[in-house]
């Protein structure tokens, strides 16, 4: 639940918000989507040395690649969050910050504020999606060839964006408490 600087890549990292099980599980699913990374690695260049070497692609490359972009995003969008990794432009905010901590808090609770708001937006608009694709046997690919269920990326959008909705709200009580303590 914090603004940690993450600047200094030699250093040991700074002591992490306090363990929760919110904590454990957007961690655990940041982890999930590297894991998905490198599988996804792991298939492109399998797919280009069958390509190369034998002449025969492995089928549906392309829509599991940018599915599980997709995934990756919504899956480590929490935990980015959580530990203060998030691009920002930082070069108005933490210079505030210091002149005025009480304003500049607020107005980060404030950004962290328009952040629950956008990712609610996703989850919301992705809620319906994933009813349909559930119930209608949505499908990507090319039929006959591969193809693959929708449905778990819609829900892996509609956790996350949800997960991260949370994290953004848990953000602007800490910069709330934290305003009114400065």
């Amino acid at each position: 639940m914090s603004y940690e600087k993450n600047t200094d890549l030699e250093s040991a990292p700074p002591p992490s918000a306090p363990d929760s099980w919110f904590g454990r599980l957007v961690d655990g699913l940041n982890a999930a989507g590297s894991v998905l990374i490198g599988a996804i690695m792991l298939l492109m260049c399998a797919d280009v040395l069958l390509r190369d070497l034998a002449n025969r692609p492995i089928d549906g490359v392309a829509e599991l690649v940018a599915t599980s972009i997709v995934i990756i995003v919504f899956l480590q969008l929490p935990s980015t969050l959580r530990h203060g990794r998030m691009s920002r432009a930082d070069l108005f905010i933490d210079p505030f910050i210091v002149r005025r901590p009480r304003a500049g808090k607020g107005l980060r609770a404030l950004f962290s504020l328009a952040g629950v708001f956008a990712c609610g937006v996703i989850a919301y608009a992705t809620w319906r999606p994933l009813a349909r694709a559930w119930t209608d046997n949505e499908f990507l690919g090319v039929e006959g060839l591969f193809t693959f269920p929708t449905w778990p990326m819609r829900a892996v959008v509609l956790l996350g964006a949800g997960l991260a909705a949370i994290q953004y709200l848990l953000l602007v009580i800490q910069d709330l408490k934290e305003s009114v303590h400065d």
